[in-house]
């Protein structure tokens, strides 16, 4: 992963809020709307589906508590640990999709997280 990308992921982290309850639900759905989307993107089988479901969802869990981690961080120092950590989390999650996705779908989805980090950078880096 590429500075540019642990960047922009940092940012969407560090742009959202923590989570009230009514915000978790949302949240919920928004992961719920994800994966259905991804389903079809990368045309999981329903077998896939239930294996991955666990995967992104511990991922999310561990992203938000890195973003909640380092919520008041502004040195680079600290800037770096999150970005390191945050990559850390993705690539867990990924060697377990690996042993779930085929390759074509590995790469889908690497290109869907890089659509991904593009959108929130020409947003400029707000949600």
């Amino acid at each position: 992963m590429t500075s540019k990308a642990l960047i922009a992921i940092f940012g969407m982290l560090l742009a959202a809020p923590a989570a009230t309850p009514t915000q978790e639900a949302a949240g919920t759905a928004q992961a719920q709307e994800r994966l259905q989307k991804l389903k079809e993107r990368l045309r999981l089988t329903p077998q896939q589906v239930e294996q991955v479901r666990p995967v992104f969802q511990e991922e999310f869990e561990k992203l938000r508590a890195v973003r909640d981690k380092y919520s008041g961080e502004r040195s680079r120092r600290g800037r770096m640990r999150m970005a390191r950590e945050l990559r850390d989390v993705q690539q867990a999650a990924d060697e377990k999709l690996r042993g779930i996705l085929s390759k074509t779908q590995m790469d889908e989805l690497k290109k869907i997280r890089e659509e991904t980090r593009q959108q929130f950078r020409e947003r400029g880096g707000r949600r």
